[in-house]
């Protein structure tokens, strides 16, 4: 997750969770509706940003392993899109590195918040998720 330094200057750290769309917010909320068809997780966070008059959530969605996170994120793609990219009606960016997966639940994800965590995955990343599944 990103350190309170790491966070843009436009953006600050809230309370609660703000899912752009229905299926979003029930893949967090209730993962285990899925274990048919997902990896299990080895665990879970969300942090909600307030940046400029827009909130929004990054959930995080930790894996045993690169192979699990990929399986995992090929499923996401389609549930939260229904398609192969991010569009109108379904703006949730989806980022990954090793075995985490990253859902960006914006309207229109802050570009400042986007390169944060790009950075932040680009130097590589050791996920270990307080246990919240």
């Amino acid at each position: 997750m990103l350190k309170d330094s790491e966070i843009p200057k436009e953006c600050k750290a809230i309370d609660g969770k703000y899912p752009t769309d229905f299926q979003t917010g029930i893949l967090y909320e209730r993962y285990d509706m899925y274990k048919q068809i997902v990896p299990p997780l080895s665990g879970k966070q969300a942090k909600s940003f307030k940046c400029g008059r827009q909130k929004g959530t990054i959930f995080y969605f930790e894996y045993s392993s690169a192979t699990d996170r990929q399986k995992a994120e090929d499923f996401v793609r389609r549930l939260l899109w229904g398609e192969d990219h991010p569009n109108a009606d379904h703006p949730e960016q989806i980022e990954h590195a090793e075995n985490l997966l990253l859902v960006i639940s914006f309207e229109k994800v802050p570009d400042a918040l986007l390169a944060a965590i790009r950075a932040k995955l680009q130097k590589g990343v050791t996920p270990q998720l307080a246990r919240r599944v």
